[in-house]
Order: C-alpha cells, then sequence, then structure tokens
C-alpha cells in the first residue's frame, strides 16, 4: 500500500484558475454526456501547452442542440475542420487538435453559499491556433481553386 503524507498537498478550495489571457491549448479529452433535456453533450479538456501555465487545463462544453449549434460551428471551425457543409463529427475527430483559448474568471457561490473562482470561456473565446480569425483563412471558392488574402505573406 502506498503512504501518503496529506500535510503537503493543497486542499481543493484552493484551487487558483488561470489568469485572464489566450492559451494556445491541445484538446486532449472528450467526455460523452447527455444534458437534463435529453441533448447530446460534450465536455472538453483543453490542455495549455506552451507558457508558465504549461500542462494546466481549461474546460469546456459543447451541446449539440438546435439552440447551440452555432458556438459548436465556431469551436469547430476554430479547431481547424471545414464547417462549409455535413461532417460526420466524432472525439477522435477533434481530440489533439489546437486552438487558442480565452480563459476568463467567474465567481460563483457553491453548494455551501462560499464564493469560489473559476475559468470560463466566452462564446466566441476561439481563436486558430495561428491567431488568425476564422474568416481570414484560405477558403475554396465554387469552382475548387484555393483563394489567398491579398496580403503579402509575412516571410
Amino acid at each position: 500500500m502506498p503512504k501518503v503524507d496529506f500535510s503537503k498537498v493543497d486542499d481543493v478550495q484552493d484551487f487558483t484558475p488561470l489568469p485572464e489571457a489566450k492559451y494556445l491549448c491541445r484538446l486532449s479529452e472528450i467526455e460523452e454526456a447527455t444534458t437534463q433535456y435529453g441533448d447530446e453533450l460534450w465536455k472538453l479538456r483543453f490542455e495549455v501547452i506552451e507558457g508558465e501555465h504549461a500542462g494546466r487545463c481549461i474546460f469546456d462544453n459543447m451541446v449539440f442542440s438546435q439552440a447551440a449549434m452555432k458556438r459548436v460551428k465556431l469551436i469547430c471551425s476554430r479547431l481547424g475542420l471545414d464547417v462549409s457543409g455535413e461532417l460526420d463529427l466524432s472525439p477522435e475527430t477533434l481530440i489533439g487538435r489546437t486552438a487558442l483559448v480565452e480563459a476568463q474568471i467567474e465567481e460563483y457561490e457553491d453548494s455551501q453559499g462560499k464564493k469560489k473562482k473559476r475559468n470560463v470561456v466566452p462564446f466566441a473565446g476561439y481563436e486558430h491556433a495561428d491567431g488568425a480569425p476564422a474568416t481570414a483563412a484560405a477558403s475554396a471558392t465554387a469552382d475548387g481553386e484555393e483563394e489567398t488574402p491579398d496580403d503579402p505573406l509575412p516571410f
């Protein structure tokens, strides 16, 4: 049996959220669940992959309801998927992809009425990992040719 000295382990309530910022993250895990209304729900776990907070995690959800589809589309787009048409989406399609994820701090009350802080991702809190907004990425035209931005290449 392992011998554990819990006096050197921080209590859970000592959790400190990440500072508000944008972090380069890799989607490391998706847990599938169902909402209380019967909609499919994916619990997303993003791992920060660079900087002083590397290894820390940011959590978010994707709900597959009609009302939430705009956000599902935005997240998938920012993770690099082509969202111009129909797509067979599975956790394996997304796991391992990277994006810039914006972490904000939200204060809430726990079940005992104690005020706590946690990270939340705003509705549009995702950007392509290269920093370019989704609309600036090259897109295909009707004849299949690739459209390129008018700006000169940065190198």
